[in-house]
């Protein structure tokens, strides 16, 4: 999303594979592809799973290369996204489907914007944007690299109790989501319990003003 949180540290990743290009970068094959998943909480907090799976001449490169160094990776993510605090890394490979995926927890991609709603902002221009419900959207990007082409496909879940997700875009033509929450319901109910605890305070004080007075 903003600053491309995960494309920044996966180009890393898929730019060594065989195949994006021939040798005399005449041959073009189909592009990387990496799969998206952003779950996102009530506080602008996000889970995030990223996934690709290769080919076998691919998968040999990727084992040989790297292997992959999930030390390595989170340096990278981090560095991609110095204004975000991200934690709870966890990698993992499928050498049977040769297939990997990264999930991590990434604290702040939404922030609360002058209008007082809750923003998540897309780095990518004119993106093709696909509504599959209120509360859930698929967007398709494409990347030109030095040596090919990478597929990013982000699948965005807004909260349970998101109002009104509206996707705009910028001056520049990049992705813009908001969406408003309700308040906290438990705060809610914690501000009237509070009111009716300073009303029946309120009306004691009163009486014990007043009700000698009225008792004589």
């Amino acid at each position: 999303m903003k600053h491309r949180p995960v494309i920044l540290a996966f180009c890393a990743i898929l730019l060594f594979l065989p195949g994006r290009a021939g040798a005399q970068g005449t041959q073009l094959l189909k592009p990387g592809k990496l799969n998206v998943k952003f779950v996102l909480n009530d506080v602008g907090d996000a889970h995030i799973v990223a996934s690709s799976t290769l080919s076998a001449s691919e998968w040999d490169i990727f084992q040989r290369t790297s292997g992959y160094n999930p030390s390595s990776l989170k340096r990278q993510m981090q560095d991609g996204l110095p204004s975000y605090f991200l934690e709870n890394f966890d990698y993992k490979e499928d050498a049977m489907n040769r297939s990997w995926t990264l999930s991590f927890d990434g604290l702040g991609l939404c922030k609360v914007n002058a209008d007082g709603l809750w923003q998540l902002d897309c780095d990518s221009q004119n993106p093709d944007v696909l509504k599959i419900s209120d509360r859930n959207y698929v967007i398709t990007s494409t990347y030109e690299t030095g040596r090919g082409v990478i597929s990013e496909v982000d699948n965005v879940q807004f909260p349970d109790d998101a109002i009104n997700v509206q996707q705009t875009q910028d001056a520049f033509g990049k992705a813009i989501f908001t969406y408003a929450m309700p308040l906290d319901r438990g705060a809610s109910g914690m501000r009237w319990i509070l009111i009716g605890v300073g009303g029946l305070l309120a009306a004691g004080g009163v009486f014990l003003l007043v009700g000698p007075k009225i008792l004589a």
